[in-house]
């Protein structure tokens, strides 16, 4: 058995610019290690890749990128050659792709597609990119409810075109209107005369064209499902979103997320171009740099405490450090609680009495061994018991600070449906070092008696 082909491996071939040896290289492939490869090649290299796959892998490759390569990919390609290969997809594979192609090319490529598959495209199109319309497929198997469990079993048996994933049959009426489900596992358990409404699920869970999409991913994944129906207002079946959507979207939100909590943008950007990454970052950086002179302008009224004990400067870092570590910890376990459902809304104040208790624990652990320790780091003071104090309640001040901060505004920010993701990273830390430094100084002020 041959040894794995590397990606590495990979772009030196293409690098030698022999097509034959690419060629037989790529046969060692699958799909998705050979689309896998292209996400991460320049555009050079894309080309050439993709010409040395044999014509009857291009689609299957295609499909498995990520949508924002693929579409940058067949925006280079000839409208024929990039209409044929679409066509070869899912529809709402291909939707996904076009939806990121530009418009002109857009038009160049539809205008290549049967007048029927244009206009389903374009239908697919017009949904909210990331709404239920926008990732359903629209090929979508469905019976009526008075037919038999044999016959429904000889329809699908029989069916010409039967969408790739078939998890669910929906049930309609004589309206066309879903009202029931039956799982193909029950299909073929069922004694075949029965009819498909006697047994058939009618607790239905569907969405509506416009449902945002992480709405469809989160009832999957509470409900355990593979597939959700999408309906219109009349509750009539429109498509159907199945697993490999649903994958995609948890992955995208959860990316999504993670880069706000981050202050690093909202998706990710191509990490090869410095443009699109300082585009990206700027916005959250500059948040950044303001707060920065914001906990500059609070602290400048006490340029005397730092005159009378010099020690306090050594630890302004810890406190606004540690302050902000347990801020952004908190706000994170927030923000993925809401995300995920494990936050409940009628137990919001015992979530943050907790956190404020944690914080206020965890400072008076962390703040104690770092007032123990101060002698040691050349802290000196004229008054040692009380520049220890004043390190040890600091601590815990600060840490308490932003354990409520962390926990309060991703769940106000909730309240008012802005994303809570953005209560992290700078915000979180800026108000958290603000007021942890003020507590910390003003403590200062009290305890050692400075004066100004």
């Amino acid at each position: 058995m041959s040894p794995a082909l590397n990606q590495n491996d990979l772009a030196r071939l293409v690098h030698a610019g022999d097509p034959r040896r690419v060629a037989r290289a790529l046969a060692r492939l699958d799909e998705v290690q050979v689309s896998t490869y292209l996400d991460n090649f320049e555009p050079r290299e894309q080309d050439l890749v993709f010409q040395a796959l044999p014509g009857e892998r291009r689609s299957r490759v295609l499909s498995a990128m990520r949508y924002e390569v693929a579409a940058e990919l067949i925006n280079r390609l000839a409208p024929e050659e990039a209409a044929g290969l679409l066509d070869n997809l899912q529809a709402d594979d291909a939707a996904d792709i076009l939806g990121r192609v530009d418009e002109a090319k857009l038009k160049q490529i539809l205008a290549r597609f049967d007048v029927e598959d244009a206009h389903a495209m374009e239908e697919l199109l017009a949904y909210g990119e990331r709404t239920a319309g926008g990732i359903m497929s629209p090929d979508v198997f469905s019976i009526h409810q008075d037919v038999t469990i044999a016959e429904a079993t000889r329809m699908v048996q029989t069916a010409d075109d039967l969408p790739q994933h078939v998890h669910y049959l929906y049930v309609v009426d004589e309206h066309e209107r879903l009202v029931g489900v039956i799982g193909i596992r029950q299909l073929v358990r069922c004694k075949p005369d029965q009819p498909v409404h006697a047994v058939m699920t009618t607790e239905l869970v569907y969405v509506t064209a416009d449902t945002d999409q992480e709405k469809v991913a989160e009832l999957a994944s509470r409900y355990d499902l593979v597939a959700i129906p999408v309906v219109d207002d009349q509750r009539r079946l429109l498509g159907v979103v199945t697993i490999d959507d649903i994958v995609d979207v948890l992955r995208e939100e959860a990316t999504e997320d993670i880069l706000k909590m981050a202050g690093a943008g909202q998706m990710l950007v191509d990490t090869r171009s410095f443009a699109a990454s300082f585009r990206a970052r700027m916005p959250w950086l500059l948040a950044a740099a303001a707060g920065g002179l914001l906990v500059a302008a609070s602290l400048q009224g006490f340029e005397g405490a730092l005159q009378s004990v010099p020690a306090l400067a050594l630890f302004m870092p810890v406190v606004a450090g540690m302050g902000g570590n347990v801020g952004t910890q908190s706000s994170t376990i927030v923000v993925r609680g809401l995300a995920v459902g494990y936050v409940e809304t009628n137990r919001l104040g015992r979530l943050v009495l907790r956190e404020v208790t944690l914080g206020a624990t965890l400072g008076a652990v962390y703040g104690a061994g770092i007032a123990f320790a101060a002698p040691m780091l050349g802290a000196t003071s004229s008054d040692p018991f009380h520049l220890g104090l004043v390190i040890t309640l600091g601590m815990m001040g600060s840490m308490m600070i932003a354990a409520a901060v962390g926990t309060s505004v991703p769940l106000f920010l909730n309240r008012l449906n802005i994303d809570p993701a953005v209560a992290t990273g700078p915000f979180v830390t800026t108000s958290v070092d603000i007021l942890g430094l003020l507590f910390y100084f003003w403590l200062a002020t009290v305890l050692l008696g400075i004066t100004e």
